[in-house]
Parts: structure tokens; C-alpha cells; sequence
């Protein structure tokens, strides 16, 4: 196995002993939803891990491109399955008592939905790598905000005393943020 697939499946089996244990273990989630639910957590949380570790001197060059094709394909997966979670059941606070979305909802869907079209179609956007990533990053970064906001300030209702998945990708993106502006030279992605 060669070093970035043993990257990828130490950070897709630390996500999701991470997410099983505090949803499934600790919070309510029941073991049905795994496949999907769950599994859903683990693959985004992944991409995340993945694109603030290919931030880091650790990662040659030459391996950044490899990473960056997985963080594709757990993102499409994450937008596949997310789409079929996007019920009140999974989702309560992104609906209102009527079904419809609430602005929570509606909030965190656009902002995700710029970030995949920014995401997949920054080529037919004529934007720079490092304008699109950062724009990418931001929206990310507000999708996360609006998921979870409302769960971060109070540690004594998380499960396991686990802090949310939307609140440590949210400082993961932070930290790509960070690392981005005080590069002087990079190639984006």
C-alpha cells in the first residue's frame, strides 16, 4: 500500500471511530442509519482532513494532486448521500414545523451548494486556483457554521462530551485558511 492510500484510510478509520462512537455510542443515532447517516459524516469529515493535511510540508508536491482526486471523490459521494439524508428525520433543524426549510436550512444548503459549484466548476469560472479555493474554503466554512453553530457553545450536550464534526472541520477550514494567507507562494489547491 503506498503512503497517500495509507494516509487516506488512517483518516477515514480515525472519522469514523470518531463519528460511530459519538453518535452511535454516546448519542442517539441508531445503528440502522450507519450506512447511510453516519457513513455520510465520515466521508466529509475525511475530504476535510485530507485537504488541511495536503496544506501541510508534509505532503510532496507531486502527491498533492493524488490527495486532491480522493478529496473529489469523497466529496461527490458526501453531496450523494447528502441528498438522500435531506429529511426532517435527519435534518430537524434545517426544516420548519411545516416541512419546509428553514432559513437554518436554507442557509446552510446554499452555501454548500456555491461551495460544490465552485468546487467542480471553478474551470468554467475563469477564476485563479487561489481565488476559487478561497472563495471554496469561505463557503465551506459557512455551510459548517450554519449545520452546527447552535451545538458548539454548549459542551455539556455533546455526546460523549465529543465536540461536533461541524465544529472540528470548522476550525480544519480555518486552518487551511490560515495556512493559505500566510503562504507567499503555493499553486491553490
Amino acid at each position: 500500500m503506498k503512503y497517500i492510500e495509507k494516509l487516506l484510510a488512517s483518516i477515514f478509520l480515525f472519522t469514523a471511530f470518531y463519528a460511530i462512537t459519538r453518535y452511535h455510542v454516546f448519542g442517539p443515532v441508531l445503528w440502522q442509519d450507519l450506512p447511510v447517516f453516519t457513513i455520510n459524516k465520515i466521508l466529509i469529515f475525511s475530504a476535510i482532513f485530507l485537504w488541511a493535511f495536503n496544506q501541510t510540508h508534509w505532503v510532496k508536491t507531486d502527491d498533492k494532486s493524488r490527495i486532491f482526486a480522493y478529496i473529489k471523490v469523497l466529496i461527490g459521494l458526501h453531496i450523494l448521500l447528502s441528498s438522500i439524508i435531506l429529511k426532517p428525520y435527519y435534518l430537524k433543524s434545517f426544516f420548519t414545523s411545516l416541512n419546509g426549510l428553514s432559513l437554518t436550512g436554507n442557509l446552510a444548503l446554499s452555501a454548500g451548494v456555491l461551495a460544490v459549484a465552485l468546487f467542480f466548476g471553478r474551470a468554467y469560472l475563469n477564476l485563479k486556483p487561489k481565488s476559487a479555493s478561497f472563495l471554496i474554503l469561505i463557503f465551506v466554512a459557512f455551510h459548517l457554521f450554519f449545520m452546527g453553530w447552535h451545538s458548539w457553545l454548549t459542551p455539556s450536550h455533546w455526546y460523549g462530551f465529543m465536540p461536533p464534526i461541524t465544529l472540528i472541520a470548522f476550525l480544519l477550514i480555518a486552518f487551511i485558511l490560515f495556512k493559505k494567507s500566510g503562504a507567499r507562494k503555493g499553486t491553490g489547491f
